[in-house]
């Protein structure tokens, strides 16, 4: 940076800071120099020193070489002057000199040789012969005395300058052959006979025992194994490795068995270690297995100066190797066995928590599988193996690898359920919080009234057989009918995939897969090496242990939230009046939910179901509709009774859900009428009075004179009675009141009808402590609403005792009305008032229907009144014929008669058939004995249509669940 640009930018005491920092790096820098300079200069002098020494050695070589020219010579004139005086004079110890000499030469040349006849032994894995060359070069050096100080080897050296660095050369091949035999041990691909050379060749450079290389050979094998179990390898899958664990501990019993085994008891002490042992020492063998281990010497000419003792050189030990007893050789596979089970147990764990799905596993055990059923085939039986080596049964599957991925499938199913708990309980906080800005969910009548393109799958439509068994896949139409909101169809969606994801990855494990004709024949003559299926009870106990598990995890979190909002609403703490509303809507929230869970999630119910579950086709295709029937029938299956109590569980949660909106509804109301029933105010008494009619009546005088007079009587109920119980029927259709239990709506209607009396008893018992009164028409407004009550909420429950102790406090508060009220005036009141009351309960029954029962019609048939009596508020006839619509109250007077009106459609003639008769189980819906007449203005098509929907998918709507 420029200076100038530096006391723009910082002031004095920054620009002295930064002086420093940069004065710093400057030192810095300048003793890393140093240090750097002082390094490399120690190096270069290092290297000036070694290639002195290089020149040095040169120099010497040189020098050799050129007296070994001039010795050369010397000796060649000398032969030829010995020529020429002629060979013929030589004595005879002059010709044993001479052999003598070409006897060394030959060894020498021999020991020459040996070194690159080694490495090339080695290089071609041919590890014996490098030995026996090993040792016939340690044989030919103590025969020459090279090893010594004696004179001749001094003669020798001197013969010979060359033998000087021979025996150097040669003394290092003793550990790169048995370097490179151990080698061979570790690896398990290698055949047996050359595992057996390798084993050789330690014994004899060793001069060990077989009971020392068996020992050797385990722990190659330990380590072959351990080198397989590294995390480190950059190139090897964990299915690979796996595969290499199964495949060294399988190989390694069976080169065991072939290489080490003997029969004691026939015996017979041969192996394959112990034959090729005694070929390579014995002087008389020739042949073993096939080849040669006698090495060749090929010296061309010189080979008929070798002595006697160095052309039949075998190798020898120094005592007789004697062969492993059987007991010990399975004493120690069994401890190998034992002690490489916990390295795998700890190596290949370690591998199997980097997999996260039951298929990866499944592929890795398949690939074992296959491994050893392959081996199985052309090698000596398995079975027979093990007895030998181990004296038991041994399966590598089961003692090596089956608990581990036993308990990674646990750990992934308990990861998997859990991570699925934690979603879902996430999904329904999410939905709890918002539920302010979700229409659908504050009111369930406007969600189930609203048309949408997907109420009927596509491809159902009207067909029953087409439509889907999955209750997620059913359509808009089916969960308006059970009033499952969007917000809870998602949540049990998510819930309902998921698990169906588990279940889908545990199949991969536990479903046999068939087999072709072929592999069922090779089977039969090839015994499996382990049951690949034999964990499935044990997977499918875990499973359905967990899924219990996680589903009271999600019900007991479901249950704490309900009770944190019962908390709030008996504690008043739910900040101000407008939050009571949205508490109450999040505990019906809840309560559909756990609804839509037992009806909505199938994959849930597998779940919970798989131990026990029978695998039939048809099992699972009535396991709806069985489950449908169960409310009306007290047997359970046995493969349901898990689902069966999940179900009564989440059922109770629901129900409580329900008692909170129940209590809180009915405390509300009746509160709410409490206090417009203690309200005697004028201006109250105005705004709640209702019409009364005028009704003439004659009566007759002592002197047989009648006369007529007019009464007054009220025709309907009070106006906070009215609003109250309109009220009420509207919070029940809010909240979806088609589908909520019959026995909720009963509890509400028994708790709030049973509430109302109590607070008429309750005004008259406070009237009568502070000796007021009520008047005659007063006392009439009350009598006609209290009948009413009594009578319009006919839907409580079926408890004898309950509504025994219920109608007798409504016929306690009757009489304590009519007491108000002048018997002669109420005989005369009396036949009319019940008539008013009747009317207007037929009138009130369909708009408050969900106070009624629904199993008892309140007026099966349309009682028509007196013909001189026209009846008010009544419905105008629009047909001729009172047709289905039998309920609806109609007036009594017909009008003129309507005329018909045809349809403006094409009129076709009818082809003539036989008129369809109606089955006696089927109702007349149309409240007549015989169909249309053709004069009748509506279509016959159009009655085959409302027929229809008697058993379509309209009749379930008024039944209520239990």
């Amino acid at each position: 940076m420029d200076a100038e640009e530096l006391f723009v930018r910082y002031t004095v005491d920054e620009i002295r800071k930064i002086e420093k920092s940069t004065r710093a790096d400057i030192e810095k820098k300048k003793e890393d120099l140093r240090q750097m300079v002082g390094e490399r200069y120690r190096d270069l002098i290092e290297a000036a020193d070694t290639i002195s020494e290089m020149k040095n050695c040169s120099v010497m070589i040189s020098q050799s070489v050129q007296d070994l020219q001039k010795h050369c010579v010397n000796l060649q004139k000398t032969m030829m002057t010995r020529g020429v005086a002629g060979v013929s004079q030589e004595n005879h110890q002059g010709m044993e000199s001479k052999k003598k000499f070409y006897s060394i030469s030959s060894e020498i040349k021999l020991l020459v040789g040996i070194p690159d006849r080694i490495w090339s032994a080695l290089e071609g894995s041919s590890h014996l012969e490098a030995t026996q060359l090993y040792q016939l070069a340690c044989h030919v050096t103590k025969s020459l005395q090279l090893d010594s100080s004696s004179p001749q080897s001094a003669q020798i050296l001197k013969w010979f300058p060359v033998l000087t660095r021979q025996w150097a050369t040669l003394s290092h091949f003793k550990h790169n052959i048995l370097q490179s035999s151990r080698d061979i041990l570790r690896d398990s691909s290698v055949s047996d006979k050359k595992t057996a050379e390798a084993l050789c060749s330690i014994l004899l450079l060793e001069d060990s025992s077989p009971r020392q290389v068996f020992a050797e050979f385990l722990l190659a094998r330990k380590t072959a194994i351990q080198s397989c179990l590294t995390l480190d390898l950059p190139t090897a899958s964990i299915k690979q490795q796996v595969h290499s664990v199964a495949s060294v501990a399988e190989r390694t019993l069976r080169q065991i068995h072939s290489i080490f085994y003997s029969h004691e008891d026939s015996g017979d002490s041969s192996s394959l270690l112990f034959d090729i042992l005694s070929a390579v020492c014995d002087t008389t063998s020739q042949q073993v297995s096939g080849g040669s281990y006698h090495i060749k010497l090929e010296l061309g000419n010189f080979g008929r100066y070798l002595p006697g003792h160095i052309r039949d050189f075998r190798p020898s030990l120094a005592s007789p190797a004697a062969a492993i007893a059987t007991s010990y050789l399975q004493q120690s596979v069994n401890q190998w066995v034992e002690t490489c089970s916990g390295d795998v147990q700890r190596g290949v764990g370690k591998f199997l928590d980097h997999i996260t799905t039951i298929r990866a596993l499944t592929s890795i055990r398949d690939d074992v599988y296959e491994l050893l059923m392959e081996t199985e085939g052309d090698r000596a039986s398995w079975k027979s193996v093990c007895e030998k080596v181990l004296k038991r049964r041994f399966s590598i599957w089961s003692e090596f690898l089956r608990s581990l991925f036993v308990t990674r499938i646990q750990a992934i199913i308990q990861d998997s359920l859990d991570k699925t708990t934690t979603e879902t309980q996430s999904l329904v906080s999410e939905a709890m919080s918002g539920i302010q800005h979700s229409p659908e969910e504050r009111s369930i009548c406007d969600y189930v009234w609203q048309e949408s393109g997907l109420d009927l799958p596509s491809e159902a439509a009207w067909d029953r057989g087409s439509i889907s068994k999955n209750p997620l896949e059913s359509g808009g139409l089916f969960m308006k009918t059970k009033a499952f909101t969007p917000k809870s169809q998602s949540i049990c969606a998510s819930l309902d995939e998921r698990v169906a994801t588990l279940l889908e990855d545990l199949s991969h494990y536990t479903n046999e897969v068939p087999s072709s004709g072929q592999e069922r024949a090779a089977d039969v003559l090839r015994s499996p090496p382990f049951d690949r299926y034999a964990d499935n009870t044990t997977l499918f106990g875990f499973m359905q242990i967990t899924s219990v598990l996680s589903a009271t995890k999600l019900c007991d979190f479901i249950k704490a939230q309900l009770l944190s909002c019962k908390a709030q609403l008996e504690s008043g703490t739910t900040d101000g009046e407008n939050q009571r509303p949205v508490t109450i809507d999040r505990a019906l929230l809840l309560g559909r939910l756990c609804g839509s869970i037992v009806d909505l999630c199938v994959s849930l119910k597998r779940a919970v179901s798989i131990a026990d579950a029978k695998e039939s086709k048809a099992e699972s295709t009535r396991s709806r509709s069985r489950f449908k029937q169960r409310s009306s029938t007290s047997e359970v299956l046995p493969e349901e009774k898990e689902w069966y109590s999940m179900t009564e569980m989440f059922n109770s949660q629901r129900a409580e859900a329900y008692r909170i909106w129940s209590g809180t509804t009915s405390s509300l109301l009746l509160a709410e009428f409490a206090a417009k029933l203690e309200d005697v105010t004028p201006s109250s008494a105005l705004k709640m009075i209702t019409k009364w009619d005028k009704i003439e009546i004659q009566e007759e005088t002592d002197d047989g004179k009648k006369v007529t007079s007019t009464i007054l009587l009220p025709v309907q109920s009070s106006w906070y009675v009215q609003c109250l119980l309109y009220g009420l029927c509207e919070e029940i259709s809010r909240v979806g009141g088609h589908a909520l239990p019959r026995s909720t709506v009963s509890t509400l209607i028994e708790t709030v009808s049973t509430g109302l009396v109590s607070s008429y008893a309750d005004h008259l018992k406070t009237m009568k402590h502070s000796a007021q009164t009520l008047n005659q028409s007063q006392a009439l407004q009350w009598l006609f609403d209290v009948r009413f009550l009594s009578t319009i909420m006919s839907g409580r429950g079926e408890t004898k005792k309950v509504n025994a102790a219920y109608q007798k406090q409504v016929k306690a508060i009757v009489d304590a009305l009519e007491g108000f009220i002048d018997p002669f005036d109420l005989d005369v009141f009396h036949p009319h008032l019940q008539q008013k009351l009747n009317s207007h309960c037929q009138r009130c029954s369909l708009l408050k229907g969900a106070l009624t029962n629904p199993n008892k019609h309140m007026y099966s048939t349309h009682r028509a009144a007196s013909a001189t009596y026209q009846e008010q508020h009544n419905v105008l006839p629009v047909a001729s014929s009172q047709l289905r619509f039998n309920l609806l109250p109609l007036s009594t007077i017909q009008g003129p008669a309507i005329p018909a009106v045809q349809p403006a459609i094409p009129q076709v003639k009818p082809q003539p058939h036989k008129p369809k008769m109606r089955s006696p189980s089927t109702p007349n819906l149309f409240g007549t004995s015989g169909g249309f007449h053709k004069s009748q203005t509506v279509p016959a098509s159009l009655t085959s249509k409302f027929e229809s929907l008697k058993t379509g998918w309209l009749s379930n709507l008024g039944v209520q669940p239990k």
